[in-house]
C-alpha cells in the first residue's frame, strides 16, 4: 500500500515537473522567437538606412529581407501569415530577376544570369503553392 502510493506521489510530481518545464521550454521559445524577429529587423533598418546616405547596397538589403521574411515564415503559427510572409519573398526575388533581364538587354549580363535569377523565383513560387494547398486542406 505504501509503495503504491510512493509510486502514485513520484508519477504526480513527474507530471507537474514535465508540466511546468513545457511551459518554460515554450515561454523560453517564444522569447528567442521575439528576440530574433528583433534582431533581424534591426539588420534590416540599418541596411535600408543606407539608402539615405546614398550608399545603398541592394543585394545587402535584399538578403536582410530574405532573411527576416524567411525567418517570419517559418516560425509563424497560422498558415495565412506564412503565404504573407511567403509573398513577400517572391517579390524580392522577382526583383532580382527583372535586373537580371535588364542586365541581359542592355548586353551586360548572360543567359546564365537571368536562369539562376529564374530558378529561386520558381523556387519561392512553389513554396507559395503548398502553402495554399495546406490552407485549403485545414
Amino acid at each position: 500500500m505504501k509503495n503504491t502510493q510512493v509510486r502514485f506521489i513520484c508519477m504526480v510530481a513527474a507530471f507537474m515537473l514535465a508540466t511546468i518545464t513545457s511551459r518554460a521550454d515554450s515561454s523560453t521559445y517564444a522569447q528567442v522567437i521575439k528576440e530574433r524577429d528583433d534582431v533581424l529587423s534591426q539588420i534590416l533598418a540599418e541596411r535600408e538606412g543606407k539608402r539615405l546616405s546614398g550608399l545603398p547596397d541592394e543585394e545587402a538589403i535584399a538578403a536582410a529581407q530574405l532573411a527576416l521574411y524567411s525567418f517570419r515564415r517559418d516560425s509563424a503559427t497560422v498558415t495565412g501569415e506564412k503565404i504573407k510572409n511567403q509573398g513577400l519573398i517572391i517579390r524580392i526575388y522577382d526583383k532580382k530577376l527583372e535586373l537580371e533581364k535588364a542586365k541581359f538587354s542592355a548586353g551586360v549580363a548572360g543567359r546564365i544570369q537571368v536562369l539562376e535569377a529564374t530558378a529561386p523565383l520558381l523556387e519561392a513560387k512553389q513554396v507559395l503553392e503548398e502553402l495554399r494547398l495546406i490552407e485549403k486542406k485545414g
